[in-house]
């Protein structure tokens, strides 16, 4: 699970650290070309201590290893320092002047390395030799080495390229550094956002076994276009069509006549699963209802293209069932749908009647399943109302914007009505989110039903 949860993790978050490492690396190398670059000149310095002139014992190197240490500090101090200003005419200070000079001891040699850094290589190598050559000068003034020697064994050259800044490698750090940031934000998001995007965060989240996936489809210009179901060899309508029969499954032992189509908030795509439910249970033969039971802000009238002057409200406040009056046949063969009707002052009222049991039980007489769209569970209490009258309750899930927490809740809500909760509908899946429910459709079957390995892309787009 790990494995995968980390693959998923990359394949959704692989653009931000493309996009860390490209501009890291970018910054880094612009700002590097933008820098001032650093020459460096060195000069070596060569002690040599004796105890006895010509003749050099081991105590003798001994002595001037441990004297190159000692003079490493002596070279930085003001007399020299003064000296190199002096000969060289240079604007600066003792203080500004140490900044530029760096002096090591070459490991187990009698040598020292006295370097000297500017922006000007020529600057470079004769602050390096004036340093070597005062430091000598002083040496002798004061006869430090008695009986020894201080000499130049290598003058400084004119440096040919900077030592600093390393474009290259500056551009590689910054990329590293770029990515490592990039990474560090996306496992942050990630870690903050708890929204479900797979039937495993789901399943994690609430417990909820995934009965369908359906992926995002460009938003239709009318809500009848949102009927997608009645294409033929369409993808997301086979999607619908995987619901149908899973949901058939679910039921095998007690079949459900009446289902429920809700979600946790609005605008999560119940009413459009509720409307392709319907169509897709028609398709199969069966006398479907289509009952808009969101008495708050109806919306399945409009896919059918029929009028709600009558409808739900109507048979709740007449004394008589008189669903001819109210069911309005559609287009499609099989479906007929129940509007909303005029907007009740009291909805919740209104479905916790008994008179609505009555307006039930007649709509049962009337069809082999009924599919009702209700407002969202979180949102009001009519949802939980509803599914304590219903056979199976499904709780659509918008892929990328649901919250577990959400879910959660409207779990919890629902069961409290003690409804039979059937399983989720993962709605507007992304492409590469909705996985195996679309590549092999396109994969057996194209336009004419003949199998082939071609198109395996997939339709994008938005939802409603």
């Amino acid at each position: 699970m790990d494995s995968l949860r980390y693959v998923r993790f990359l394949r959704r978050w692989w653009w931000l650290l493309v996009v860390g490492l490209l501009v890291g690396g970018a910054a880094s190398y612009v700002g590097s070309r933008y820098l001032t670059p650093i020459y460096r000149a060195s000069a070596t310095v060569l002690v040599n201590e004796t105890q006895v002139p010509g003749t050099i014992a081991y105590n003798d190197i001994l002595t001037s290893e441990r004297l190159t240490k000692t003079y490493r500090e002596l070279i930085t101090k003001r007399p020299v320092l003064d000296a190199v200003v002096a000969d060289l005419g240079l604007p600066l200070g003792p203080g500004e002047l140490a900044a530029m000079i760096d002096v090591e001891v070459v490991a187990d040699t009698q040598l020292l390395r006295v370097s000297a850094e500017s922006p000007d290589p020529e600057q470079a190598r004769l602050i390096a030799d004036a340093t070597a050559n005062a430091f000598i000068a002083e040496n002798t003034a004061h006869e430090l080495s008695r009986p020894g020697s201080v000499s130049v064994v290598e003058v400084a050259g004119t440096p040919g390229s900077p030592v600093r800044p390393n474009v290259l490698r500056n551009a590689i750090l910054g990329a590293l550094a770029g990515l490592v940031l990039a990474a560090g934000l996306a496992a942050l998001l990630e870690y903050l956002d708890d929204t479900l995007k797979s039937p495993e965060e789901v399943e994690e989240a609430a417990g909820l076994v995934t009965l369908g996936g359906v992926a995002r489809f460009s938003r239709p210009r009318s809500p009848e276009a949102g009927l997608i179901a009645g294409r033929q060899h369409h993808p997301v309508a086979e999607a619908y069509r995987m619901l149908r029969t899973n949901v058939q499954f679910s039921t095998l032992e007690k079949p459900a006549q009446t289902l429920l189509v809700t979600s946790a908030n609005p605008g999560e795509g119940k009413t459009t699963t509720a409307a392709n439910l319907a169509l897709v249970m028609a398709q199969a033969g069966k006398r479907v209802i289509a009952v808009d039971s969101d008495l708050r802000r109806p919306a399945l009238h409009r896919f059918f293209g029929v009028g709600n002057g009558t409808g739900l409200t109507t048979l709740l406040l007449s004394e008589g069932p008189e669903l001819d009056g109210c069911l309005k046949p559609t287009a499609f063969e099989n479906l007929w749908v129940l509007p909303s009707g005029p907007q009740p002052p009291n909805p919740s009222e209104l479905l916790g009647s008994r008179r609505f049991e009555s307006v039930l039980q007649s709509l049962k007489q009337s069809a082999d399943v009924i599919v009702m769209d209700s407002p969202p569970t979180l949102a009001v209490a009519d949802a939980s109302i509803l599914a304590s009258r219903v056979d199976g309750t499904l709780l659509v899930v918008d892929s990328g914007r649901t919250r577990a927490g959400s879910v959660q809740r409207a779990k919890e809500a629902l069961s409290r009505a003690k409804t039979n909760l059937l399983g989720a509908v993962l709605n507007k899946l992304t492409q590469r989110g909705r996985g195996y429910y679309y590549y092999y459709h396109r994969y057996y079957t194209d336009g004419e039903g003949q199998k082939t390995k071609r198109r395996r892309r997939h339709h994008g787009g938005a939802s409603s």
